[in-house]
Formats: structure tokens, C-alpha cells, sequence
């Protein structure tokens, strides 16, 4: 039977004194250096080591400061949740550390995210990214509380409060069917560049073909070129609509229609998602619109719940229900002995009509 890793084997794999370790997970790295932090953390990780929360009264000393790992703060939808999480924060006496990392650099700059706002001593952590795959997350913090905020899970060990993507890409099957669309494109990317753009496209696909709306996946990547290919596929297959995975790919669509001069919606439709962008009114893009605020003071909520439970419970923080019409749960995993793990629930946002999807061209409708 493998024995299970101690603070002793951690300071050898670290380099470092049991004291040291000591410090790091149960006085929050008080009098600890950052490199020193990393090390600790980098070894617990290597090693298995999990450290009870509970017995180090962690989350009772430092739970005035809770941390939030943002994926690309030029993201209006990113913005808009880092405002309102940290309205969230403050009304419970808190404060919010935030550490964002960039659009591109697919999941590296989140783990080093992390361990600044471990070394932060943060007594828990909201991650609100779109790459970083949850087995990784799992692995990277070993001793504070992490809950994943408005991107989709359903990793048995990691609370989520998210979006519900899957919703909204049947909203927007629905809403293109319902005018009349039965041909159309939709702009995909990778699971790698983001986890909530592949949910969004595979469920409008999923709903399109339910529907009987024939829809045709196009590559997004690079976005200046994947707009151009979705306008040349509309125009040669007689595609009535162009379905954008983010608000921002759908400017960029526009922008490519005017300069060929292609009449959006008279030539072709579009919609996107999020709804965050100041001005989305004026240009009248058809969006998704998040419930950012919903999402923010329930993950808080939560998060509320979890550090208060780890101090309470000697067997950590069990699955709570949400406030009351806060979302939908989705299905509680159990772990083998039948107990209940980690809780996800989702929040539906709303379908906000614009100008840029109309009734299909007739020619176009059969």
C-alpha cells in the first residue's frame, strides 16, 4: 500500500526545512519567500500531498482576501465578470485579488496565475478562464479552496457556478430557425483556444440538426481569415446566416461584410454571444447576453459556504444548495461509498434580438 506523502517529505522533495512547509499550509506562508512558496507548492504537487485545511485553520485566519484568475481582461465578457465578482466580494467584507493572464498562451500563464495568487495567501480562488483543463486545475493548488466561475464543468472535485452554454446555443438555433434560416455556417475553434466557444458551437450544432437547419462548421482560426472563409462559404453555398462563437468575432464579421461590401442582414445574417459590449445596441448585433451578476454573487455565495464548512466540518465542505432560484443544478457526481461530491450549477442568460438576424430571403427559406 502507498504511503500517504507527509510535511517531511515534502520539505526534502522541496528543499527546504518541515518549518518552511509548515508556514506555507497552516500560517498561509507567513515569513515564507515566493520562490520558497512556489517550491512547497511545486513538491506537494509532485508528491500527492494534500493538506487538510481544516486542522491549519487556514480559511478561518485568512478568509478576508479570496482571489480571481481572469483569462483576457480585453474580453468584455471578462471585464464585465471581474466587475462584478469584486461588487460581490466587498459586500461580504472581503477583498478580491485578481491575476489575468493572456488570450493565447493556452493554459501556461494561468498555472503561473495561480501560484502568485497562492503566493497572494488568498483562502480561496475563483477561476474564470476558458482554457486550463480542471484535471490540471487539481493538480495546481493543493491547500485552498478553488472553484471554477462562468466556464463549463463537471469535474467531480471542483465546485462550478457557470453559464449555461449549452442553453445558449439552442437559443440561437432556435432564434435562426424560427426566421426562416435552414442553411447556415457556424465559426469553430479548438477545444484548446477555448473550452465555452466548443461547448457554444457543438450545442447550436447539436440543436441545428434537431431543428433540420443544415449547419456547416467553418474553421475561426485566425479570426481575420475565418470571417473571410465564412462569407465566401455563404456566398458559394447559398448560406443565409453566420453564426459567431463571441461578440468580438461577430465585429470582426462585420467589418469583412463592409468592406466587400456585403449587406448584413440583407445578404447574410449574424449572431453572436456574450452581450457584454458597450454600443452592441446601437450596431444591433442578435447576441446571447450572460448573467454575468447572477453567476458572480452565487460563485461568491458559494464560496461563502465552503470556507465556513471547513472550518465546521473535520470531513471538509460538503455540496450545499444554492440560494434559491439562483440556477439550475446539473447532476451531482458521488464518489464509490455514494457521497456527494462537488456541486455545478449553471445560469441561463437571455437572447437579445437585433437588427443583424432577420426573416431568411425567401429563395433561401427551402
Amino acid at each position: 500500500m502507498t504511503r500517504t506523502p507527509t510535511m517531511e517529505d515534502v520539505a526534502r522533495a522541496a528543499g527546504v526545512s518541515r518549518s518552511t512547509v509548515s508556514r506555507v499550509f497552516q500560517n498561509g506562508g507567513e515569513r515564507v519567500s515566493a520562490d520558497a512558496m512556489i517550491q512547497v507548492h511545486e513538491a506537494a504537487k509532485r508528491l500527492g500531498y494534500v493538506h487538510n485545511l481544516v486542522a491549519s485553520g487556514l480559511a478561518m485566519r485568512h478568509g478576508r482576501q479570496l482571489g480571481l484568475l481572469l483569462r483576457d481582461a480585453t474580453n468584455p465578457a471578462y471585464g464585465h465578470l471581474h466587475a462584478e465578482m469584486n461588487r460581490a466580494v466587498e459586500a461580504t467584507a472581503r477583498t478580491l485579488i485578481s491575476v489575468t493572464a493572456f488570450r493565447h498562451d493556452y493554459g501556461t500563464a494561468e498555472v503561473d496565475g495561480l501560484r502568485r495568487l497562492m503566493g497572494q495567501r488568498v483562502a480561496g480562488i475563483f477561476v474564470g478562464t476558458g482554457v486550463t483543463a480542471a484535471e490540471d486545475l487539481v493538480e495546481t493548488v493543493t491547500a485552498t479552496p478553488m472553484m471554477i466561475v462562468g466556464r463549463p464543468n463537471a469535474h467531480p472535485q471542483l465546485e462550478s457556478v457557470s453559464y449555461d452554454e449549452r442553453a445558449h446555443g439552442h437559443m440561437v438555433a432556435e432564434e435562426i430557425a424560427a426566421k426562416g434560416h435552414r442553411r447556415i455556417a457556424v465559426l469553430s475553434a479548438p477545444l484548446l483556444y477555448s473550452r465555452v466557444f466548443d461547448l457554444r458551437v457543438r450545442s447550436v450544432l447539436e440543436r441545428c440538426h434537431e431543428l433540420g437547419v443544415h449547419a456547416v462548421p467553418v474553421d475561426l482560426l485566425p479570426v481575420e481569415q475565418g470571417v473571410t472563409r465564412a462569407l465566401d462559404l455563404a456566398r458559394d453555398e447559398q448560406l443565409s446566416c453566420i453564426v459567431c462563437p463571441v461578440d468580438y468575432v461577430a465585429l470582426d464579421l462585420l467589418r469583412a461584410a463592409a468592406a466587400r461590401g456585403v449587406r448584413v442582414p440583407e445578404d447574410v445574417s449574424t449572431v453572436g454571444f456574450d452581450g457584454m459590449g458597450d454600443g452592441l445596441d446601437l450596431i444591433g448585433l442578435a447576441t446571447v447576453q450572460l448573467p454575468v451578476p447572477e453567476v458572480a454573487q452565487c460563485a461568491v455565495a458559494r464560496m461563502g459556504e465552503l470556507l465556513m464548512s471547513a472550518q465546521e466540518s473535520p470531513e471538509g465542505p460538503p455540496p450545499a444548495a444554492p440560494p434559491s432560484g439562483s440556477g439550475t443544478d446539473l447532476p451531482v457526481d458521488r464518489d464509490p461509498a455514494g457521497a456527494p461530491l462537488a456541486r455545478h450549477t449553471v445560469h441561463a442568460g437571455e437572447f437579445l434580438p437585433g437588427r443583424t438576424l432577420s426573416e431568411a430571403p425567401a429563395h433561401l427559406r427551402s
